[in-house]
């Protein structure tokens, strides 16, 4: 995620590891705000700073955006309910193409 690579003085090339703590890699508490102010306004949404404390790796973070705070975008095409239906109209479409883009950047 470009976000954490560039609070960690990571370059492009550089992996992030996924399943390791973003604290143990170098972030602070001044970092993280950063971070979750970049997040904020790529997925259109707030995320309190406690969450990046409580799910301090990559891998947490992304399962914790995906199931509480973007989780329409990851409904079943099939699924029923008025989340499946409603989301596209809320959100737009360039929310959920910068989810997308964040999710696979995260996942690189």
């Amino acid at each position: 995620m470009p976000e954490f690579k560039r609070e960690l003085m990571m370059d492009e090339t550089d992996a992030l590891p996924y399943d390791q703590s973003y604290f143990e890699l170098g972030l602070n508490s001044l970092g993280a705000t950063d971070v979750r102010q970049r997040l904020e306004r790529a997925i259109g949404r707030p995320i309190d700073s406690a969450h990046l404390f409580n799910h301090p790796t990559v891998g947490h973070l992304v399962d914790f955006l995906v199931a509480e705070v973007v989780p329409e975008y990851f409904v079943s095409a099939t699924a029923a309910g008025p989340v499946a239906q409603t989301a596209p109209e809320q959100a737009g479409p360039s929310t959920k193409d910068l989810v997308d883009d964040m999710l696979k950047e995260l996942y690189r």
